[in-house]
C-alpha cells in the first residue's frame, strides 16, 4: 500500500499551436494544390482541439494528413511533426518522439521546444546524459525558456543529482514566478527530501496560485502521513478543502430490488506485483469460484497502468472486462463506467500515485467505495463508504472519515501468500548470540521520533544489531545523508547495516537475518509486517489513533499477538529492550515464536481469502440494499 504521491511533472510541451485561432475544419482528403497558410492554420488547429479533449487517434491522423502534403510552409510542417512526436510521447510510444523531435531538429537545428521536449523523452527512457546534453543547449540558446529548466531538474532529479534539481527548478521561478509546475516541482523536491514542513510549506504556495491544483492539494494531504506526532486537525482541514474542488454530482435514485448480479467496478493503478497486487490477488481468486461463478458477482477492471506482468495474468481471467484507461480522459473513464453498467465502483487508490478521483467526483456509479489501498478518508462527498475493521476504526472514530464507515467482522486486509516463499528459518540470535533488529520501510517513515526510539534501544542493548533495508539506499547520496541523521540521533553507524533493494526472492530470504522487525510510527508498514508475520518473524508496532495509524495492530491482532502492540513510545522501546536483553530465555521464544507463527498466520483472517472474500462480498451486497434498495 505504501506507495508515493504524485510525481514531479515535466512541463507541458510548448510550440502545439494551441494559441492558434480557431478556424473552419479542413477536408481530410489530399488537395489538389499546395494547402494554403490558413488551411495548414485551420487543420492543425483541429489537431490541438483533438489533443485537449484526449481524442489522440483523430489528432495524430490530422497531423499524419498534413505531412502527407506537399508544399506544406515549413512553420507549419514543424508544429505539425512537434504535434505528432507530443502524442507519441503523451502515449508511451517514446522511442518515436524521440525520432520525431530528431527529425524536426534537422529541419530547424535550433528549435528550443524541441529540444526540450525531446530531452524529456529521453528522460523517461531512461537516457540521462543525452537528456541533459538536449536540454543544455535548449537552455543556452533561450535562457529565459522556463519550461527547459524545469524538464533538465526533472533529469537531473532522475540521476540523483538533486541539488542541481533544485537550482534548476529555482531557476524556472526566478524566470517566471507563477510558474505553477515549477513550483510543484520543487515542492516535490522538499518532499523527496523528507523535509515535510517545507514541502508543506511549497504545496500552499502551489496552491495559493490554483487553489484548485488537484496534485498540490492531493500531495499536501499525503505528506500529513508522515508527520510525527500527527496532526489530525490539519488533515481534517485539508479533506474539507478537497469536497471544494469538483462540482457536487447528481445522485442516484433507489431501485426497487437488487439486480440479479451486481456489478462491480474496480479502479487502480496497482493490478501487478505491487503491495495492493498481493493483498487482492488470492481475494479475486476466491471470489472468483463463489460469488463470480454463482452468477451474483460481475468484475469489470480499470487499470490505470499499462502494467502487466504474472500476477496481472492470473488476475485477468476473473474480470467479465479489462480496460487500460492510463491514457484516457477523465470524461471518458466515466463515461465507460456508465456504459458499463457498473453498480457498485471501488476506488484501490485513494490519494496515492495513479488514483482517478476525479472520476469518482462524477460519480460515474451508483455506489463507490474506498477500500484497500489508502488508509484514510480520500475527502469527497462522492464517495459513499470506506472499507475497515473494528480494530484500525474503532467505535467513535467515525468523524475521520467524509465516508460512511463499513467494518468487515475480521480485518479489512487480507494477504495473498507470497509465491515461492521459503520455509521460516531458525532465529538468527541462536547463532548470533544478540538480537538482529530489522525495518523495511522506506525512509521517510523513519521520523526523528522513530530514530529517537531506535537509539535508546539500542543503547541499553550494546551487543545488538540494527538491519535496514529501503530503496533510496541505492543512492549514495541518500545513503550519507542518513548516515548523518545516525550520527545526529546519537545511533553508532557500526552498529546498523544499511542495504540497497534486491530481488524479491533475496528480500523474503533476508528475514533469516532478523530476529525482530520494529516498526515505524505514525506511518507503520503493511506488506512488509504481512511477509514478515509470513516468514515467522514478529513485528513490534506502536499503535497511533487512526486507520493507518493502527494497521500493525490490527494484523497482529488477526495472529493473536497482542503482546507485540505498543501504545506508548516509552511501551515500544521498553519492550524492544527487554527482548534485546533477555539472553537465552529470550532466543528460545523467540525461536519457539518463529516455529509457530506461519501456521498461525496461514488460519488468520489475514491470509484466510475465502473468508475474507465472503466477509467481503456480504458487505458490498449489505451496502447495495441499505443505500440502493428502496
Amino acid at each position: 500500500m505504501k506507495k508515493p504521491p504524485a510525481k514531479g511533472r515535466p512541463a507541458k510541451p510548448s510550440g502545439m499551436l494551441t494559441k492558434l485561432l480557431g478556424q473552419a475544419s479542413v477536408p481530410m482528403s489530399k488537395p489538389s494544390s499546395a494547402p494554403t497558410p490558413a488551411a495548414c492554420q485551420a487543420w492543425l488547429q483541429e489537431a490541438v482541439n483533438d489533443y485537449q479533449k484526449g481524442e489522440w487517434a483523430q489528432a495524430e491522423s490530422r497531423t499524419d494528413a498534413l505531412l502527407a502534403q506537399a508544399g506544406v510552409p515549413l512553420a507549419y510542417r514543424l508544429s505539425a511533426l512537434n504535434l505528432k512526436a507530443t502524442l507519441a510521447a503523451r502515449t508511451h510510444r517514446l522511442a518515436l518522439a524521440v525520432a520525431l523531435y530528431q527529425d524536426l531538429l534537422r529541419e530547424q537545428p535550433g528549435h528550443v521546444e524541441a529540444l526540450a521536449n525531446l530531452g524529456l523523452s529521453l528522460q523517461k527512457l531512461q537516457r540521462y546524459e543525452e537528456a541533459v546534453v538536449h536540454l543544455r543547449q535548449a537552455v543556452a540558446l533561450r535562457p529565459g525558456h522556463a519550461n527547459s529548466h524545469l524538464n533538465l531538474g526533472l533529469t537531473y532529479q532522475s540521476m540523483g543529482r538533486t541539488q542541481e534539481a533544485k537550482a534548476s527548478y529555482e531557476a524556472a521561478l526566478a524566470l517566471e514566478p507563477g510558474h505553477l509546475q515549477a513550483h510543484f516541482n520543487l515542492a516535490k523536491w522538499w518532499q523527496d527530501a523528507f523535509d515535510f514542513e517545507e514541502a508543506s510549506r511549497a504545496y500552499q504556495a502551489t496552491l495559493a496560485l490554483e487553489p484548485r491544483h488537484a496534485d498540490s492539494l492531493a500531495n499536501l494531504i499525503f505528506v500529513q502521513h508522515y508527520r510525527y506526532p500527527p496532526d489530525e486537525a490539519a488533515h481534517q482541514a485539508l479533506l474539507r478543502r478537497c469536497a471544494q474542488l469538483y462540482p457536487a454530482a447528481p445522485e442516484w435514485p433507489r431501485r426497487p430490488a437488487s439486480p440479479q448480479a451486481l456489478r462491480v467496478g474496480l479502479v487502480s493503478a496497482d493490478l501487478h506485483q505491487h503491495p495492493v497486487g498481493y493483498f487482492l490477488r488470492d481475494v479475486l481468486l476466491a471470489l472468483a469460484s463463489t460469488a463470480v461463478a454463482c452468477g451474483e458477482l460481475r468484475l469489470l477492471a480499470y487499470a490505470n497502468a499499462p502494467t502487466s506482468d504474472e500476477l496481472t495474468e492470473r488476475i485477468r481471467p476473473v474480470f467479465e472486462a479489462w480496460h487500460t484507461v492510463d491514457l484516457w480522459t477523465d470524461e471518458r473513464l466515466a463515461a465507460q463506467i456508465r456504459s458499463d453498467g457498473v453498480d457498485i465502483l471501488v476506488d484501490l487508490s485513494g490519494r496515492t500515485a495513479g488514483n482517478r478521483l476525479p472520476v469518482f467526483a462524477a460519480k460515474p456509479a451508483p455506489l463507490q467505495v474506498s477500500w484497500l489501498g489508502y488508509f484514510a478518508s480520500t475527502g469527497l462527498p462522492q464517495m459513499d463508504a470506506i472499507l475497515a475493521d473494528p480494530v484500525c476504526v474503532p467505535e467513535g472514530e467515525e468523524s475521520l472519515y467524509v465516508e460512511q464507515v463499513v467494518r468487515l467482522p475480521h480485518t479489512r486486509l487480507c494477504m495473498s501468500p507470497p509465491v515461492a516463499a521459503p520455509e521460516p528459518s531458525a532465529a538468527p540470535v541462536l547463532n548470533n548470540g544478540f538480537i538482529t533488529f530489522g525495518c523495511y520501510q522506506t525512509l521517510p517513515k523513519i521520523n526523528p521520533g522513530v530514530l529517537a526510539a531506535w537509539a535508546g534501544i539500542l543503547s541499553a542493548c550494546p551487543q545488538a544489531r540494527l538491519r535496514l533495508q529501503a530503496p533510496q539506499f541505492s543512492d549514495a547520496g541518500q545513503l550519507a545523508r542518513f548516515g548523518e541523521r545516525l550520527h545526529a540521533a546519537g545511533i553508532d553507524a557500526g552498529r546498523v547495516d544499511l542495504l540497497p533493494p534486491v530481488s524479491r526472492a533475496q528480500y523474503l530470504d533476508s528475514y533469516s537475518q532478523v530476529d525482530i522487525l520494529l516498526d515505524t510510527f505514525p506511518y507503520p508498514g503493511g506488506t512488509t509486517t504481512a511477509e514478515a508475520l509470513w516468514m515467522g518473524v514478529p513485528t513490534l508496532t506502536l499503535a497511533m489513533p487512526g486507520m493507518l495509524g493502527r494497521q500493525g495492530q490490527a494484523m497482529l491482532s488477526n495472529l493473536g499477538l497482542h503482546d507485540w502492540v505498543t501504545h506508548s513510545e516509552a511501551e515500544y522501546v521498553a519492550q524492544a529492550v527487554a527482548w534485546g536483553q533477555g539472553g537465552d530465555q529470550v532466543a528460545e521464544r523467540l525461536q519457539s515464536l518463529r516455529q509457530r507463527v506461519r501456521s498461525q498466520a496461514a488460519s488468520s483472517p489475514l491470509f484466510d481469502a475465502p473468508r475474507f472474500a465472503r466477509d467481503w462480498w456480504a458487505a458490498m451486497q449489505g451496502l447495495w440494499r441499505q443505500k440502493m434498495v428502496a
